[in-house]
């Protein structure tokens, strides 16, 4: 199954975009009549028939749609430092966006090597992640954060802050799931979080937290995060 995205849809009809309409008429050459399945981005997926196609846009008539179409059961909130070579940092929301989570919010720390991203790119990464893992929402992409803003925050469910420095209150992160709750985990950049930033996220009240024996790149410690909360989830 093909999967396109639109948010230009109506309660009758849906209007693909000039890029997803190219490759649904041009590439895979799908012509008036057939059958497609649009995704919204907001949970749903739509059987649309192509009733007009134009040089710039494709026009379908909605046929049935599907609630909660590849939607995960838990809410997951990822506050990532971007690393100095984005590609990993966009690898990153790749993985994150194919296993599952609502909100990527890029965080700027005291031992950042990057304090910029380009939204409309990682928007673009995002949305074809969710296409090939046949997801129909798509995730937050906030704007780029100061570390300290996001520790003062206050959010609902479970807060957890992974860092490298030695701590004996550290648990291991599964242990800190819970089933219908909220998460929240905060990574830090590749010089790991200052000392002012751990301590400000004890004054907070967030729950420090490994994720196993070894010392992980950023990236990977965020994968690994999405990854224990999507094992967690599917016991």
């Amino acid at each position: 199954m093909q999967l396109f995205y639109s948010e230009h849809i109506t309660p009758t009809t849906i209007l693909l975009p000039e890029e997803e309409s190219v490759h649904c008429t041009k590439v895979l050459r799908r012509s008036i009549g057939q059958t497609i399945q649009v995704i919204d981005g907001k949970g749903t997926m739509y059987d649309a028939e192509i009733i007009e196609i134009h040089k710039k846009q494709t026009i379908c008539s909605i046929k049935t749609s599907h609630n909660n179409f590849g939607v995960h059961p838990y809410f997951l909130r990822m506050c990532v430092a971007p690393t100095k070579n984005i590609d990993r940092f966009e690898f990153f929301i790749e993985k994150a966006v194919e296993m599952g989570v609502n909100e990527i919010i890029p965080i700027q720390c005291e031992n950042s090597e990057r304090i910029t991203v380009k939204p409309e790119r990682l928007e673009r990464i995002c949305i074809s992640a969710m296409k090939q893992s046949f997801k129909a929402q798509k995730p937050i992409i906030a704007p780029i954060q100061p570390c300290s803003t996001i520790l003062s925050s206050k959010y609902e469910g479970v807060c957890c802050i992974a860092h490298c420095s030695d701590s004996e209150h550290k648990k291991n992160l599964f242990s800190q799931i819970t089933k219908g709750i909220p998460t929240t985990i905060i990574i830090g950049p590749e010089g790991d979080f200052s000392k002012q930033e751990i301590q400000l996220a004890q004054q907070h009240n967030w729950i420090e937290v490994h994720l196993g024996t070894s010392r992980l790149r950023t990236e990977t410690a965020a994968i690994a995060a999405v990854h224990t909360v999507y094992v967690k989830h599917s016991e």
